[in-house]
């Protein structure tokens, strides 16, 4: 009985621009710290195109730039990586403001938390670990597969009597409910409105890839948030 009511509720949460302020950390902390190795700007941006598709990671966008010339020697490119990685050791910034409080909340309240992230499975694990939301998870589970969190909620919406669903992405949301009856979807969007229309190029690497999820067609019915506090923790009737 015990095993059971201790699954009985649970969420489902996407980490990038849901828990994790992507876009701050990579186009403009990351993007900034190669500039001070060297690295144009075109040469990033090319480079990011080329592999990011095929999932992507600091080691694969380094190796990038290196095939098309644009890594000086010295540094090379281990050096970079090595830099790199101490300077972004500790990613707790990167957390949205409202993140830490409302996993607490919900375990407080009895929820288990499922951290469903789409990405290379080493890059996705390093930034979870960095920004300290690991122990908050009952599972973590990373999928290189477009789409493939549908699947991955339906299975576990087995284990599940109320399931929630809180992601950025349109498509994701409309693929896991329509995979999954029954399950209560939010939509988050941490897009400030006036960003995508902004002239500074600083403003829109800001809120770059983020901003792309607002172009995406809603097919199904998802509540609308903006923060996680705009989460209701109580099942509707």
């Amino acid at each position: 009985m015990g095993e059971m009511e201790s699954k009985a509720r649970g969420i489902l949460l996407d980490f990038d621009h849901t828990l994790f302020d992507t876009d701050r950390f990579f186009w403009v902390d990351l993007k900034r710290a190669l500039a001070r190795f060297g690295i144009p700007d075109d040469a990033w941006e090319k480079s990011y195109e080329a592999i990011w598709s095929s999932g992507y990671s600091l080691a694969k966008h380094l190796e990038e730039l290196a095939r098309l010339g644009a890594v000086a020697d010295p540094p090379t490119v281990q050096a970079m990586r090595e830099a790199l990685e101490s300077a972004f050791s500790d990613l707790r910034p990167y957390l949205f403001p409202d993140v830490l409080e409302f996993l607490d909340t919900a375990r407080h309240r009895g929820f288990e938390l499922i951290l469903l992230s789409f990405g290379d499975p080493a890059w996705q694990s390093y930034k979870v670990r960095a920004s300290g939301v690991t122990p908050y998870f009952t599972q973590i589970v990373y999928t290189a597969k477009e789409a493939g969190k549908a699947a991955l909620c339906a299975e576990r919406a087995l284990q599940y009597r109320e399931l929630y669903a809180i992601d950025n992405n349109p498509a994701d949301l409309d693929a896991m409910k329509a995979s999954t009856p029954g399950l209560q979807t939010y939509l988050i969007c941490r897009v400030e409105p006036s960003a995508p229309e902004g002239e500074d190029p600083l403003v829109r690497d800001r809120f770059r890839e983020a901003a792309k999820y607002l172009t995406i067609p809603s097919l199904l019915t998802h509540l609308r948030c903006h923060s996680l506090k705009e989460v209701s923790l109580s099942w509707p009737n």
